[in-house]
């Protein structure tokens, strides 16, 4: 008796190492909304930019969930980005939060 080795079609092969499509714009999406942050930071600007830490990030987010939840797709992008988007928000809340327990005039 011989031992057959299934080979997998071309087709197959590239589908399962292909990254999902909302995933890699959930990464992409928190990689621009992490440099507006550096950009906002290094600016010193009075404004809340608002876009770059709550929009981009919940867009990011659903768009991160949507990719993780696919079957037969690589999901390393869409975790990538649901962990970038997690640390913008919590870097958001934290300074905001820290912010508010300095007493500048004692």
């Amino acid at each position: 008796m011989e031992l057959e080795v299934k080979q997998k079609k071309k087709w197959q092969s590239r589908r399962e190492g292909a990254s999902t499509v909302t995933g890699f714009l959930s990464f992409l999406l928190a990689l621009i909304a992490l440099a507006g942050l550096n950009v906002s930071l290094l600016l010193k600007s009075d404004e809340f930019p608002d876009f770059s830490l709550i929009k981009l990030p919940i867009i990011g987010l659903i768009l991160g969930l949507v990719g993780l939840f696919t079957q037969k797709r690589s999901r390393l992008y869409a975790a990538w980005g649901i962990f970038l988007c997690l640390f913008l928000f919590i870097f958001t809340f934290l300074m905001f939060g820290l912010s508010w327990i300095i007493n500048p005039k004692p």
